[in-house]
């Protein structure tokens, strides 16, 4: 199952990489398609779309950690205000 293939959501690469298998899908979906699905033709880009989703997916967890560490620093280690 693939994630939520809006556009938006999304980096250039990856759009790219969906609208060749969208494009994929769509074209051979028309021409012999039990047989074209049997032999896996579109399963080449559906592979290489997948890696692209999830390297954006662990960019996203990690930048969430690293703002997660920067909150809690926050919360549990106010910095102390100066009297003046």
């Amino acid at each position: 199952m693939h994630p939520d293939l809006s556009p938006h959501l999304h980096t250039e690469e990856c759009k790219v990489l969906i609208n060749l298998l969208q494009e994929c899908h769509k074209h051979y979906s028309i021409l012999f398609p039990c047989i074209l699905k049997f032999f896996g033709h579109c399963s080449d880009l559906s592979w290489v779309m997948r890696k692209c989703s999830k390297n954006e997916y662990m960019e996203k967890k990690t930048k969430s950690r690293e703002h997660d560490n920067v909150m809690q620093k926050r919360v549990f280690n106010p910095v102390e205000k100066s009297e003046k």
